[in-house]
C-alpha cells in the first residue's frame, strides 16, 4: 500500500467515525424533544424530563470538536438540526396530529443557537487552556441558559409569569447539577498544551 493510499484510508476512516458521533448527537437531540413531551415536578416548578437529555448534547458535540475540530462540529450540529426537525415532522404526520409550528420553531433555534455558543466558547478554551473544570462548567450553564430560555419563551408564547421564571431557574439547577458529572469525563480528554501547540503548527 503506497503512502497516498493509506493517507486516503485514514481520512476515510475518519469521515466515517465522526458520522458515528454526528449521529449519536443527532440521537440524543430528538431523545430530548421525545422526553419533553413527559412532565413531573419538584416543588412547584413543572419540569419535563427532556432536562436529562439536554446537558448530553453539549457533551457528544464537545467530544467531535476535540476529535474532529470546530468546522466538523459545525456541520454535525447543522445535520442533527436537520435531521432533528425532519424527525418531528414524520413523528407528527405518523400520529396525525397537527405540528405546532411555534415550539418547534423554538427548539429548532434554541438548540442551534445554544450548541454554537457553546461550541465557540468551549473551542477557545480546548485551544488556549488547560481546560479548566469550572470554565467548562460554565460555558454548559451559559449554552443552557440561552437554550432554556429562547425553547420557553417560544412554548409559552412570549408570556412570563411567576412560574415560567421558576420551572426556568429550577431547569437550569437540575442540568447544571448533571453538567458537573459530565465535565469529570469530558477535562480528562483534554489535550495538554504541547500537544495544542503541535496542532496548532500542523
Amino acid at each position: 500500500m503506497t503512502k497516498g493510499s493509506a493517507r486516503k484510508e485514514v481520512i476515510r476512516h475518519e469521515e466515517v467515525s465522526s458520522w458515528v458521533y454526528i449521529l449519536l448527537l443527532t440521537a440524543v437531540a430528538i431523545l430530548g424533544w421525545v422526553l419533553g413531551k413527559f412532565d413531573f415536578n419538584i416543588g412547584k416548578a413543572s419540569l419535563t424530563f427532556a432536562i436529562f437529555a439536554y446537558p448530553f448534547r453539549y457533551f457528544v458535540a464537545n467530544i467531535i470538536t476535540k476529535k474532529y475540530g470546530y468546522k466538523e462540529t459545525m456541520n454535525g450540529i447543522s445535520y442533527s438540526a436537520c435531521l432533528m426537525l425532519l424527525f418531528i415532522i414524520v413523528a407528527s404526520l405518523l400520529g396525525q396530529h397537527d405540528i405546532d409550528y411555534i415550539p418547534v420553531t423554538g427548539e429548532i433555534f434554541a438548540y442551534l443557537a445554544s450548541q454554537m455558543i457553546n461550541l465557540t466558547i468551549y473551542y477557545y478554551l480546548y485551544m488556549n487552556t488547560e481546560g479548566n473544570k469550572l470554565a467548562i462548567l460554565a460555558t454548559y450553564i451559559f449554552a443552557m441558559l440561552i437554550d432554556n430560555l429562547i425553547s420557553m419563551l417560544f412554548i409559552s408564547r412570549m408570556t412570563m409569569v411567576d412560574a415560567f421564571w421558576r420551572t426556568y431557574f429550577v431547569t437550569i439547577l437540575v442540568e447544571a447539577i448533571i453538567s458537573i458529572i459530565l465535565i469529570n469525563f469530558d477535562e480528562k480528554k483534554v489535550l495538554p498544551a504541547q500537544g495544542r501547540r503541535k496542532r496548532r503548527k500542523k
